[in-house]
């Protein structure tokens, strides 16, 4: 992991995605972010979110199938 220090106006450029802080305050930080639509630009936590959000629906789903009894041809 890299750790660098940033004053504001500063700019990070990773790829093609700019990161410039904007602001400083006691308790935190504002970033802007520069990038294309392509990018997927999300919070970490709403990322975490939505990786349980989906590994519960995967899980319900999958809970919800019917298993074969063994010996038995499986049902299409």
């Amino acid at each position: 992991m890299l750790m660098i220090s940033r004053r504001i106006g500063e700019t990070i450029v990773i790829g093609d995605i700019e990161i410039t802080v904007t602001e400083i305050h006691r308790k935190g930080v504002r970033l802007a972010v520069k990038a294309d639509a392509s990018h997927l630009v999300l919070r970490g936590e709403v990322r975490d979110a939505i990786e349980k959000a989906n590994r519960q629906a995967a899980q319900s789903a999958s809970e919800g199938l019917p298993v074969p009894e063994p010996g038995k041809p499986k049902a299409t």
